[in-house]
């Protein structure tokens, strides 16, 4: 597992590098744009909120599981879901001060993706790993 971010990001990290089952390495806000390019290009997959990062693996050709908030899946989600999957929080309201965010931002500044359940983005992850890899083997038979 590798974790990506800007140096803002270094706190957040932390706490997910917290919870990985394996040895992971943090990158957090010691790559260049073109160093992250070229990381994101030769992943298996990447994991992410919709977020410049996502949407730069998913130009490279690199399966993505985005999470998104509702109101920027129109606009911001990957259009196929064959490399790329979509996990989903339908918040629509401040979960600070239960304020509508249809009609326009509260001053909180609260997670409106943090409801999307971990499981649902992880079962998401396998299954393009898998899909991956019975095309890859799928590929070398048919080379034989």
């Amino acid at each position: 597992m590798l974790v990506v971010g800007g140096r803002e990001d270094s706190i957040l990290a932390t706490r997910l590098l917290a919870h990985a089952r394996s040895q992971p390495w943090d990158l957090t806000g010691r790559l260049s744009l073109p160093g992250l390019v070229g990381l994101l290009s030769e992943v298996d997959l990447m994991i992410g909120n919709d977020s410049g990062p996502r949407h730069l693996a998913a130009a490279v050709g690199t399966p993505t599981v985005g999470i998104f908030w509702c109101g920027n899946v129109v606009n911001a989600a990957p259009l196929v879901r064959a490399r790329h999957r979509v996990a989903t929080s339908f918040q629509t309201t401040c979960p600070d001060c239960g304020a509508s965010q249809t009609r326009g931002r509260c001053p909180h500044d609260p997670s409106f993706v943090a409801e999307v359940p971990v499981d649902e983005v992880l079962d998401e992850a396998r299954n393009l790993l898998a899909r991956d890899w019975e095309e890859a083997s799928e590929s070398s038979v048919r080379r034989s």
